[in-house]
């Protein structure tokens, strides 16, 4: 393959591997640096972790209203462009 992804890109694309939503070009390109990459496997095995507790929460019961509120707001701000 000639072509590898940075780290940057695998932060952009990372949702859309996680729901299986990308060419199968790229998942093996996001695959090949993720498998030689610790902080961007790091980084998918923290989301893949957080949206199992996520799921898990939400089975139990449902999550206060403030708390969504806070989570979005708290990513709106880390990650505004």
């Amino acid at each position: 393959m000639n072509r590898h992804c940075s780290c940057e890109e695998i932060y952009r694309m990372l949702s859309e591997y996680i729901d299986d939503e990308i060419d199968s070009l790229m998942k093996e390109m996001m695959e090949e640096h993720i498998r030689e990459c610790e902080r961007c496997l790091s980084l998918l095995h923290t989301i893949e972790k957080t949206l199992s507790f996520s799921r898990e929460i939400h089975r139990r019961k449902n999550v206060p209203q403030r708390v969504v509120e806070r989570v979005y707001y708290e990513i709106r701000i880390r990650y505004r462009r």
